[in-house]
This record gives C-alpha cells, sequence and structure tokens, in this order.
C-alpha cells in the first residue's frame, strides 16, 4: 500500500508504469512474425494495456491497497480483451465462456508455425490475451511490488515465445532493433524507479554544492546492451541455423519443427502465381517431370507429421552426385537435367528437387539429408530459395506391377523408424486389417488402401473442411465425415501402412506441372500436394496417390489394374513444346457451392462490434484520466485540512498553484505569504495567513513541534484567494488542477526531518 509520501503528483505516477508498458510493448512487436499485420494484435494490446496502467495510476493515486489494485487491474483488463475478442464482456459465463472457447479452438486448429504470418483472426485469441497477460504481470512487479529489475523475466518469457513456437532462426528471432527499443525502455524505467526511490529520502544535505550525476549505472547499462548486439558479430555462429535448432557445430542430428508450408491455405487460395520452373537443358524427357518434392515427413507424433531427425555433416554442400536411389537401376527411366528457377516470392527453406535425383548443384547455404536427400536451408528464413537457380539432374522411376508385386518382406532394408507408430486407437489397427483382408504382399496392401480411398465411393474430396493431422481427427476421418484434402489422404495412408508394418512417409511438393512455350514446366501455388511413399525390398521409396480423382490427381501407372478392380488411367501425354493448346492444370478442384454467393455481413458486423468496444474502452480510459486529477485534488484537500500545519500549508501551497497565483515551493513561509498578500483584501484573511505562517515556523523551527490544526485559518485564505481570481481560473482549478501534475519541493515537507538533520550536524 502507499502512504502519503509516495502520492506526489500524476506525473511522477505515471513514470514508472508508463515506460514499463512501454518496455512490454517493444517486446510484444517481436511477436510479429506470427502475424502480416502486428497491430492486429498490438493494436487491442495496446487499448487494454492503457486501460490495465490507467486503473492502477488512478487508484494507486487515490491511496487504494495495493491487493484491491490487482484485482481492479485484473477485472478491466479481462473485460476489455473479451470485448476486443469476442465481443462478450464477461469471458467466465456461460455464453462468454462459449465464444472464447470457440475462438480458442479456431485459433488452435488453424495455427501452423511453418505457415506464418497467418491472418489476425487465426492467432489474435492467442496473442492479444497473452500481451495483456504481460503488461498486467510486468506492472505488477516493477509497480505493486516495486521490484521493477524482476520485470525483465516478464519481458524474457515474452522473447522466448517465438523463439520457442518457431525457433530461432532469423525469421523467429528478435531483431536488433526491437531489441534495443526494448532494452533501452527497461533502462529508462530502472533510472526512473531508482530516481524516485532516492528522492522520498528527502532534501540532500549538500544541495547548494554542484551536482555531479553518477554515470555508473547508465554506463552499464549502456555496455551490456552494447554488448548483447555486437557480440553475435565475432562470436562463432553454429554451422546450421535452421527453424527449431539449438546451437551446435552442425555434425549431429537436427531437429526440425513441422514444415507443413501451410498447405490447407495455399491450397484455398488456389494462386496461379509460378513458384518454380524445370527447363530441359538438353534432351527432351521421355515423359513428364514426376512430382517436385520439397520435403519428406518421416516421424508421426500422435499429434502431427514432422521430419523427425535429420542427419546432416557439416562438410556437405548443395553441389553432391548421388547413387541412383534404386538398388536396380533399371528401374530408372532416362535421366534429364534441368536449369531449375524459384519465383522471388517463394519463400521456403526447403529447396525442391524431383523425386530421384542424380545430380544436384545449388549454390549456397544447401545441405542434404543422405536418408531423404532432401535439401534445406542452413540459414533457415534468413535464405530462401526465393529467387535462386539450381540445376539438377533426375531419372523417372519406372518400376514394373510384376517387381512391385513380387518384392519381398515389407521393412527388409528399410531406413530405420519409418514404421513407428505412437499409442493410436486400435480401431485404426483394425480398419487397416480389415481393408488389406485377402492380400499377402507388402504392395498389394498398399493398392488396396490406395483403391478404398480413390475408388471406393466412400472418400470425398474438399477444401472446406481442415480435419486437422492428430489421432482423433485422423479416425473420425477414416471412420465419419470422410472428407478432406490430399493432407489428409496421404497422412491416413501412411499411417494405415505403417500399422501393416510397410515402411512409410508422407512427401510434401508439388504435383506434375504446366508445359509453358519455352518447353519448361511451371509449378504453381494451386499445385501444391501431398502424398505417401511406401518403401519395398530391393526397390526403394515408391510414390502413391490415395487422394480422389475429383482433385484432378492421376494414380501411378504401376497400381492401375494391380489388383484387377481398380480404374486404369494412364498418365497424361507430355504435350510438345510451343503448343497451342492449354494443357489441364494439376489443381484441386473446389465444389462450387450450391446457394448464390451472399455477402457475408457477420465479419462486417463482428468488425465494427470490436470497434465499437475499442472505442468505448478509450472513451472510458480518456473519462476517468480526465476526472481522476479533480478527485485526486479533492481527496488531498480533505486529508490536508484535518492535518497539522504543515499539511495545511502544503493545501494552501496547492490552491495558489491552482489558481496561478505566485508560489515556488522553495522560498522560507513568510516570503511565500507575502506574494500572496496583494491577493488578500480583506483584514480576516491577512490574519489568518499570518497564524498559518506562525504554525509553520514553529512546526519547523521550534524545539518541540507544534501539531495544532490550521484547517479553518487555510479555508478562510483559500477561499479568499478563489474570490479575487476570475472565472476562467477558479474553473482550472476545480476541473484540472494544475497542482497535481506539479512535485513539490522537498523543502515544503521537511518537518521533522528537517530537525533530523540539523540534529545529526549538532551531534
Amino acid at each position: 500500500m502507499m502512504t502519503s509520501a509516495d502520492v506526489r503528483g500524476v506525473a511522477p505516477a505515471m513514470a514508472v508504469p508508463v515506460a514499463c508498458f512501454l518496455t512490454v510493448l517493444f517486446a510484444l512487436s517481436s511477436w510479429g512474425s506470427f502475424t502480416s499485420t502486428p497491430f492486429s494484435y498490438l493494436g487491442p494490446i495496446l487499448v487494454a494495456g492503457l486501460l490495465v496502467i490507467g486503473t492502477g495510476i488512478s487508484a494507486r493515486l487515490l491511496r487504494v491497497h495495493g491487493s484491491v489494485v490487482v484485482l481492479l487491474q485484473l477485472l478491466l483488463g479481462t473485460i476489455a480483451t473479451s470485448l476486443l475478442l469476442v465481443r462478450h464482456p464477461f469471458p467466465v459465463t456461460a455464453a462468454g465462456r462459449a465464444r472464447v472457447e470457440a475462438a480458442m479452438a479456431e485459433a488452435y486448429s488453424a495455427f501452423n508455425p511453418f505457415d506464418l504470418p497467418m491472418s489476425a483472426p487465426e492467432v489474435a485469441a492467442y496473442l492479444v490475451p497473452g500481451g495483456v497477460a504481460a503488461v498486467l504481470l510486468a506492472d505488477i512487479l516493477a509497480v505493486s511490488l516495486r521490484r521493477p529489475p524482476m520485470m525483465g523475466l516478464v519481458v524474457l518469457g515474452v522473447f522466448t515465445v517465438p523463439f520457442s513456437i518457431i525457433g530461432a532462426g532469423g525469421w523467429g528471432g528478435v531483431s536488433w532493433v526491437v531489441f534495443l527499443l526494448t532494452a533501452t525502455a527497461f533502462l529508462v524505467m530502472l533510472r526512473i524507479d531508482r530516481a524516485q526511490q532516492l528522492g522520498r529520502w528527502g532534501r540532500r544535505l549538500d544541495e547548494d554544492l554542484p551536482v555531479v550525476p553518477s554515470a555508473g549505472p547508465a554506463v552499464i547499462g549502456v555496455s551490456a546492451v552494447a554488448i548483447a548486439l555486437l557480440t553475435p558479430a565475432w562470436m562463432p555462429s553454429p554451422n546450421v541455423s535452421l527453424p527449431g535448432l539449438g546451437p551446435g557445430d552442425g555434425s549431429g542430428q537436427l531437429r526440425v519443427i513441422n514444415p507443413t508450408v501451410g498447405l490447407y491455405g495455399d491450397l484455398r487460395r488456389q494462386s496461379d502465381e509460378v513458384m518454380v520452373t524445370a527447363t530441359p537443358l538438353y534432351d527432351e524427357p521421355t515423359t513428364s517431370p514426376s512430382y517436385l518434392r520439397i520435403l519428406t515427413l518421416t516421424k508421426f507424433t500422435g499429434t502431427e507429421w514432422t521430419p523427425g531427425d535429420r542427419d546432416v555433416p557439416a562438410d556437405q554442400t548443395g553441389v553432391a552426385t548421388f547413387e541412383p536411389p534404386m538398388s536396380d537401376e533399371t528401374l530408372l527411366g532416362e535421366p534429364t537435367t534441368y536449369q531449375m528457377k524459384a519465383s522471388a516470392t517463394f519463400q521456403s527453406a526447403w529447396l525442391p528437387v524431383f523425386t530421384h535425383p542424380l545430380e544436384i548443384t545449388a549454390r549456397g547455404p544447401w545441405r542434404y539429408d543422405e536418408d531423404t536427400l532432401d535439401f534445406m536451408s542452413t540459414e533457415g528464413r534468413d535464405q530462401t530459395v526465393a529467387g535462386q537457380r539450381w540445376r539438377m539432374t533426375a531419372a523417372p522411376v519406372e518400376p514394373s506391377q510384376e517387381r512391385l508385386l513380387a518384392a519381398g518382406e515389407a521393412g527388409i532394408a528399410a531406413p530405420p523408424g519409418m514404421t513407428d507408430l505412437p499409442l493410436l486407437p486400435d480401431e485404426i489397427e483394425q480398419i487397416a486389417l480389415e481393408r488389406t483382408a485377402g492380400q499377402e504382399r507388402p504392395f498389394a496392401k498398399a493398392v488396396a488402401l490406395q483403391n478404398w480411398f480413390r475408388h471406393s465411393g466412400e472418400f470425398t474430396y474438399s477444401l472446406e473442411r481442415d480435419v486437422g493431422a492428430d489421432s482423433t481427427a485422423l479416425l473420425e476421418f477414416l471412420t465419419t465425415n470422410k472428407v478432406g484434402y490430399c493432407q489428409q489422404y496421404a497422412t491416413a495412408m501412411a499411417v494405415l501402412a505403417r500399422e501393416l508394418g510397410i515402411p512409410a512417409r508422407v512427401a510434401v511438393g508439388f504435383l506434375n506441372g504446366d508445359r509453358d512455350e519455352d518447353g519448361g514446366w511451371q509449378f504453381r501455388g494451386r499445385d501444391l500436394h501431398a502424398w505417401p511413399e511406401l518403401w519395398f525390398e530391393d526397390i526403394g521409396w515408391v510414390r502413391f496417390e490415395p487422394t480422389p480423382a475429383a482433385a484432378d490427381t492421376r494414380e501411378p501407372r504401376y497400381t492401375a489394374g494391380a489388383l484387377g478392380n481398380a480404374r486404369n488411367e494412364p498418365e497424361a501425354p507430355v504435350p510438345s513444346a510451343g503448343t497451342g493448346a492449354a494443357p489441364v492444370p494439376n489443381r484441386p478442384q473446389q465444389e462450387a457451392p450450391d446457394t448464390p454467393e451472399v455477402a457475408d455481413t457477420g465479419t462486417e458486423e463482428s468488425n465494427a462490434g470490436a470497434i465499437w468496444a475499442g472505442l468505448g474502452i478509450l472513451a472510458l480510459v480518456g473519462v476517468v484520466a480526465l476526472a481522476a486529477p479533480a478527485v485526486i485534488r479533492r481527496r488531498r484537500r480533505t486529508v490536508r485540512l484535518t492535518g497539522d500545519a504543515e499539511a495545511g500549508w502544503n493545501e494552501l501551497g496547492d490552491t495558489a498553484i491552482d489558481l496561478g497565483l505566485p508560489w515556488s515551493g522553495t522560498r522560507s513561509p513568510r516570503e511565500e505569504a507575502a506574494g500572496l498578500a496583494p491577493q488578500l483584501q480583506h483584514r480576516e484573511p491577512m490574519l489568518a495567513l499570518q497564524r498559518i505562517v506562525a504554525a509553520v515556523e514553529r512546526n519547523r523551527y521550534a524545539e518541540h513541534r507544534d501539531t495544532a490544526a490550521v484547517g479553518d485559518d487555510v479555508r478562510l485564505v483559500s477561499a479568499a484567494l478563489r474570490e479575487q481570481a476570475d472565472r476562467r481560473a477558479r474553473r482550472r482549478a476545480r476541473l484540472w488542477p494544475a497542482s497535481v501534475f506539479r512535485r513539490p519541493s522537498t523543502s515544503a515537507v521537511d518537518g521533522p526531518a528537517a530537525r533530523s538533520e540539523r540534529e545529526l550536524i549538532s551531534s
């Protein structure tokens, strides 16, 4: 709880909370990696944060108990946050809780750390409450508990969020500008707090001597910030800095977060923009290029597919020659060399390659995983494939159906871990066994799974529903809704194959591209796709296509008719260069809506509601800010008029300041009284002023302190001063008292402290 000595004006009371708020706000700007419109979360945090710190400042000036201040801040901050997010003031009620849960569930299902930045609604439900909570916690530590250094833990926690979720690879880190602004605001807050703490001790005994400011703390703070900014420039950096990696020498295993590249959002956008172009350099290929793979997902955690652990030697480069990926070279078609080019907007930390590369020449920070042949940037999103060129020689895979059917036991010579699964519902394994009943060979089981998804008629392709990738969503997809897009089909078939003991993984990349006028293939945003790859003995990884044909996908030629009950879907012919006929794009087809599209006014109404709620909160903050000085002034007057002579003298001084009369606060009582005397026209106020001066002098300089009250005399003098002032000055003194914003001089509150100093000197 604050004491009366702490209340020395609005400006001093605002200094530390405002500096603390700015520090947290600067730190919260590091969350800009999550959304392309940072104000979408910083705006609501700014509004709710102003309400939180405004409530704290007003309540502390009114000397409300500290615990009540925190409760008020928590209550109003929660109401403001709930209004801004779900347009309901009370999230603990049934209706409010339902809205909050719906918003959180929607944000959770839409969030993807590798589809960033995302739109505002997809992340606001998490960023805004987290930011307001950070503001409240920082204010409690720095102001309510008076532990400003501990507020640094809040800043550290804020900075940790993008590191822990996205990773430190450039795009998930903290920029030096944000760090510098945050550190500067933090140091300013510490300086203000220290000055206020020292100021409570009263006037310096040597205040007549020149003041030499202590530069030590400032030098230490500035030096620490400079060291933090400059040290990374000369410290050795790790050889590999992929998203999600910790420090290391680049020679061990690499942990990479799931980069599913926002497949759902990208497919819904149906972008026609060319992302990658593959142009043959020497001879025309005999067949169209195979699927262009970006990366493979090899580990299923039960909630998502991830690339798992990757062994990338430190001495690798982007220039490499590979042995044929199949154990039998006769399974490969004629190799073709392509000049690859990525568009400037294709922000991928993974280098697209064809499924079976034989030679790669990619200049820059690229390394590859020897098991999967995935190429990855060693600098994360600081160095992506955007705008780059690379050369690649690849050969199509042409295993015969007979060879695949003759493949031996599943899993022989396969990379380790390709059949690992977490604990899943028993129904998933039962589905895998039922759908492959009667099939003995691994390839036949795989084709049976593919046919179930593509040709049974039970499943429907749609981009209107994103059902997720965890085990619960997977079971629902396989048994209930059976509606999804390529990611659901690829991951579902891979899980079912692993349940049968067949090594499986999920590949993410592009469908077969469109032929351009120059004879190259163009892979567009609409061609993004996911498919499963299964391992067979003496053959290697083989692509399957479980996504229904409604998505304009074609099953591989070696699977068509393998069980005698699948439709034969021949591969599309390769168009010749320069042909005028436009090829059919390999794009997912969205179902046409059954009803005419109508304007969605719900979003507009929601946005309008949020805007009005924000304006209402701002208006409330404004009213509180405008009314606070007058309330504080009246409370001070009431307390002082019942106090001793010193309290009465302070009240008289504030009255003079409010009316714009001469009052410095540094002169002796008689000098201050002489400045007020011309404003008093009658004898009684003059005598009352003399009695006040005498009482103050006895209180300050007599051997024994005079505790006589002078409240009545102060009222009489103050009334006479207001009577002589003009109407404008009286109105200003009543509505916007200037004394509230002025820090009184320590000489006005010497009292016993001054006597203690003199006694100390005389002793």
